[in-house]
């Protein structure tokens, strides 16, 4: 497994996948979340500063398998996003090396914060965001994305 920066070639791959992946394992099917994954990886790559975002793939044999993204936004923070892994390579260290990547990232850029959304079904990733610190700091129902979920905000103070 490597860790490399995204190509414009990746775009779909995350798109899809993303998509694929949260129907088949959460019901996640109407078109409110189909466009927030899409417009926000177009929006990441359209918008993308090398200085303060990265974006991340995570490839296995020389195929795409998974991505983690950090997005700068506004009073030193940065948002994690489009963090996913295959499932073929759950459970073998792939999620803790992005994140490892992820979060390396955005001290050496320094920001004081990382923030994330993800919601309470995603066990595995929870435990993950946990045991790298993140805390849940709030949560809300949303009824938009095929099935209602509770939402969450995790927050990982870097400073």
């Amino acid at each position: 497994m490597v860790i490399r920066q995204f190509e414009a070639s990746d775009i779909d791959y995350v798109i899809s996948r993303h998509l694929d992946l949260y129907k088949a394992e959460y019901g996640f099917t109407s078109e409110i979340w189909k466009a927030y994954v899409a417009d926000g990886v177009r929006q990441l790559a359209a918008g993308f500063d090398p200085e303060r975002d990265c974006f991340y793939i995570l490839e296995s044999c020389g195929s795409p398998s998974g991505c983690i993204a950090i997005v700068h936004r506004e009073g030193g923070s940065a948002q994690l996003r489009f963090f996913f892994v295959e499932p073929s390579l759950r459970g073998q260290g792939a999620g803790n090396s992005l994140m490892n990547a992820a979060i390396s990232f955005s001290r050496e850029k320094k920001y004081a914060r990382v923030f994330l959304w993800t919601f309470s079904e995603l066990h595995t990733a929870r435990h993950l965001y946990g045991k790298h610190g993140f805390l849940l700091t709030e949560t809300l129902e949303n009824t938009e994305w095929g099935e209602p979920v509770l939402e969450e905000r995790w927050d990982l103070h870097l400073l």
